[in-house]
């Protein structure tokens, strides 16, 4: 079953297993075992200014994009000074921590894959001795970091320049963490649609969410239409039928993540398309 949800600010609580491991964390849960997930995790997390999260390894993968302040972000012993628009992969296995370097709250969207374990089954986060994390960093020359990158509006394309007509019609679509970039386990992706672009009926071998950051679009999922917003959060899983429709006279924007990663061949299934084969093969 999809999921379509709504973000709270009033939901941002302290994960019991990091309260003796952070100060001035707080996050939701927007995607998981609770709403149907078999693959993944996707958290908005928030730290107060002044406000750390100690370092910290995880079986599982972690991509990352910050969507609000500045941060010292500590990664396998290196330090950077991260802002909006910046994005990182954090492997299996990699310790990593936070520190909120600005005046103001930092926020970024995390996605874990595979899920991480509920409470109560086998542990896969663990925190080293002496763990704080450090309180300077460097910003880092993107070009030359591996698994660190920077993606914002100001790089969408006119309008113009994007594909008209067909199943995938006016899209801007920048899948910015995939296995290219460096991650094994998950894909990360800027969407954008101008008013009147849309994504015919189709669906994926693996499983989607989106959070929307601005704007408002039609979605059709399993045939049943609704309109989404920004705050809200929709998850579709393996099989799950979709389509988005922007009807509105304004842009909408989501960010996106595919877990796990596609197929090399038959990304999208276009359910009208395998209608025209069908009649086709049959006659």
């Amino acid at each position: 079953m999809p999921h379509i949800g709504r973000y709270d600010e009033a939901t941002l609580a302290t994960p019991p297993l990091y309260a003796a491991h952070s100060q001035g964390f707080r996050r939701v849960a927007l995607v998981d075992h609770t709403t149907g997930s078999v693959h993944q995790a996707l958290h908005d997390n928030w730290l107060d200014p002044g406000g750390t999260v100690d370092l910290h390894v995880c079986a599982f993968e972690k991509g990352i994009y910050l969507l609000a302040g500045e941060a010292i972000f500590s990664r396998d012993g290196e330090a950077y000074r991260l802002r909006r628009g910046d994005f990182a992969v954090v492997h299996v296995g990699v310790a990593s921590g936070w520190r909120n370097a600005g005046d103001e709250p930092l926020r970024w969207l995390e996605v874990n894959t595979p899920q991480p374990k509920p409470p109560g089954k086998q542990r896969d986060t663990f925190f080293p001795k002496n763990g704080a994390p450090p309180t300077t960093g460097d910003v880092p020359n993107l070009a030359g970091v591996q698994l660190l990158g920077h993606f914002d509006e100001s790089q969408i394309p006119p309008v113009e320049q994007l594909q008209q007509g067909g199943n995938i019609s006016g899209v801007y679509l920048n899948i910015f963490i995939q296995k290219d970039f460096g991650a094994h386990h998950h894909n990360f992706l800027f969407i954008r649609y101008p008013p009147g672009a849309h994504i015919k009926p189709h669906d994926h071998a693996y499983e989607e969410s989106y959070f929307i950051l601005d704007g408002e679009v039609e979605t059709e999922i399993e045939g049943v239409r609704q309109t989404v917003r920004a705050g809200d959060v929709v998850w579709t899983g393996v099989g799950c039928g979709h389509a988005f429709y922007n009807t509105s006279d304004a842009p909408v924007s989501w960010l996106e993540t595919f877990t796990p990663q596609p197929p090399a061949q038959n990304v999208f299934r276009f359910f009208g398309e395998w209608e025209a084969k069908g009649r086709v093969i049959e006659a």
